[in-house]
């Protein structure tokens, strides 16, 4: 692999980083400590900092030369509300919350990489975003409301994760949907409670939920072609009071979770998800009310920064050690709303023979910090020549 050698000799440095931040681990949008900790490194790099975006937000930029070419890169900040199982002299020290997901690791990659292209010579503007709170609670979509790419303007946006896969390859990355959309669905149903052996002086929430979610698994099977991508899922039901085996409750709820490869397929589950609502509340004569959150947009790389990036990955880890058309994720990533705004690519590297990621044992692999830093630096040397 064609490494770059200043930045494989930074590598305890940054692997002393990554741990500190593993061990200190911080929920979205609370990652003060872990804010403070970047501010002040990229303020000894020599790069203009800019904090509280998004509350805890944080975005470095380096401008050399005349140029008025710029290129961003992000990594995202929080943790997980996950109790740690790892025996590791720098395990988390706060109970219920770890880095299980590897953002620790992605801070730390990008610093590297700060710091490497601080000391290097090029015509234009390097934009760092460190996104706060990327696990499904707004992150991005509060970073853009505050103006984040008005402020700090970039021609094309990169960002990648680290992932445990089932093959050799060290980098993944496609052109087109690389992750899926993301939507929490809410759906209360209210009917009228009473007792359970009279239930037909009763509008059982319970029976008008069993059958709703029976017509909801029918939407994939009957509305989408089976070439395409999507999946409803189930999360929760809560009725009762877990105690009463004689009474009918009032009302039960359903939480869905709602992903697809394509935007128009998107609109279309969804819009038949509040058909189907509307028709048992109906059929049942009970009251229901439906209550959506886009968690994430489909990852969608561009295709001219995808060549870009391929290019640069190619040269760095070789043809043998990529994959360049990957399977999309039905997992999310909240950057897509990033790509909504700016063309840009995200890619996988593989972290290795360990736990899938939000998993309670999952630790990220140091030894692959150099090799996205790498990454990084070329894409930004590459593109501001």
């Amino acid at each position: 692999m064609n490494l770059i050698q200043q930045i494989i000799e930074t590598q305890d440095e940054f692997v002393a980083i990554r741990q500190h931040i593993h061990e200190n681990p911080e929920l979205g949008f609370q990652e003060f400590n872990t804010s403070k900790l970047i501010t002040k490194l990229l303020k000894e790099y020599g790069y203009e900092v800019h904090n509280n975006i998004a509350k805890t937000g944080v975005v470095g930029v380096l401008k050399k030369g005349d140029s008025t070419k710029a290129i961003g890169l992000r990594a995202d900040m929080d943790a997980l509300p996950i109790q740690e199982e790892n025996n590791i002299s720098y395990k988390s020290k706060k109970d219920g919350i770890m880095h299980a997901c590897g953002h620790d690791g992605h801070i730390a990659a990008l610093l590297m990489t700060a710091k490497y292209l601080a000391k290097c010579n090029f015509n234009g503007t390097i934009n760092l975003y460190f996104q706060p709170a990327e696990e499904g609670v707004g992150g991005a979509l509060c970073m853009l409301q505050e103006g984040l790419f008005e402020r700090f303007p970039s021609d094309m946006i990169f960002s990648w994760h680290n992932i445990p896969m089932d093959s050799n390859k060290i980098f993944y990355l496609k052109s087109g949907a690389m992750m899926a959309s993301s939507d929490h669905i809410k759906i209360e149903i209210y009917g009228k409670g009473g007792h359970a052996s009279a239930p037909e002086k009763t509008r059982d929430s319970i029976y008008a939920a069993a059958c709703l979610i029976l017509e909801l698994q029918g939407i994939i099977s009957r509305n989408i072609a089976p070439q395409d991508c999507a999946v409803i899922s189930i999360a929760g039901i809560h009725a009762g009071n877990g105690q009463a085996y004689n009474v009918i409750p009032d009302d039960t709820t359903l939480l869905l979770s709602v992903r697809t490869l394509d935007s128009q397929i998107r609109d279309m589950v969804l819009n038949r998800i509040q058909t189907v609502c509307n028709g048992i509340a109906a059929i049942h004569n009970v009251t229901v009310t439906t209550t959506f959150d886009s968690v994430a947009a489909v990852t969608y790389n561009d295709e001219q920064a995808s060549v870009f990036a391929t290019k640069i990955a190619r040269d760095i880890f070789g043809e043998e050690n990529c994959e360049f058309h990957h399977k999309p994720l039905m997992a999310s990533e909240d950057f897509s709303f990033m790509l909504q705004k700016v063309p840009g690519a995200y890619a996988f590297f593989n972290n290795g023979n360990t736990p899938y990621v939000h998993n309670t044992k999952y630790i990220f692999n140091d030894d692959i910090l150099p090799l996205v830093a790498t990454y990084f630096s070329k894409l930004a040397l590459e593109y501001l020549q």
